[in-house]
């Protein structure tokens, strides 16, 4: 299935402005080295406690791969926790990308082929339309590791001149490990953090 995510990310350049509110233990990074240095630390704790650290290698190649996505998508962002919570090392991220949807026609234009293609919710705040989506993959190269991706599109406001924006949280979780509690904690600490974004007012 084309990856819908590449669709929206085509071509954009208009800046976002926004907030995103994370718990203690998170910060902001640019598209850098240190978020990529950062997240590649928080994923070899994350295959060492699951007791396969032969995966780490080409872990680390994966991950370069999706920074040079990310930088060539326009991506903005990356927040990700830097402390451990109770000693346990979050296999989290979420990424803040432009996407080249200005309107609301655009929105209602997409979420009609998220819907001929998989499940996709969609919700008002402020007037504005927010759809979300979520898609599952195996981690290329790891045996029995899955990458959760938990997207949300929100429209830039009316008149703003704005791109919207896309907002990906991804979680990385083994096989068989999706009903375990720590799993769908990660998920619910993921969808209140994204709950949090907002757009920015211009004076």
């Amino acid at each position: 299935m084309p990856d819908l995510r590449s669709e929206l990310l085509a071509d954009v350049r208009a800046p976002l402005e926004f907030a995103l509110i994370t718990p203690p233990g998170w910060a902001r990074f640019g598209v850098d080295e240190a978020a990529e240095k950062q997240l590649a630390g928080n994923m070899e704790q994350v295959f060492r406690d699951r007791g396969q650290p032969k995966q780490l290698f080409h872990q680390r190649a994966q991950l370069h791969k999706l920074f040079n996505e990310l930088r060539r998508r326009n991506a903005v962002a990356v927040y990700l926790p830097v402390k451990p919570v109770n000693d346990v090392v979050l296999p989290v991220s979420i990424a803040i990308l432009p996407a080249p949807v200005r309107d609301s026609a655009g929105v209602d234009r997409f979420a009609q082929r998220l819907a001929s293609r998989g499940a996709v919710s969609s919700g008002l705040h402020n007037g504005l339309q927010i759809l979300r989506w979520e898609e599952r993959n195996p981690v290329p190269g790891e045996n029995g590791a899955h990458a959760l991706a938990i997207n949300h599109l929100f429209e830039a406001p009316t008149g703003s001149g704005r791109s919207a924006a896309l907002v990906t949280a991804s979680l990385l979780y083994i096989d068989g490990s999706e009903g375990e509690e720590f799993t769908e904690s990660l998920e619910i600490l993921l969808e209140a953090i994204v709950g949090t974004f907002t757009w920015r007012t211009t004076s």
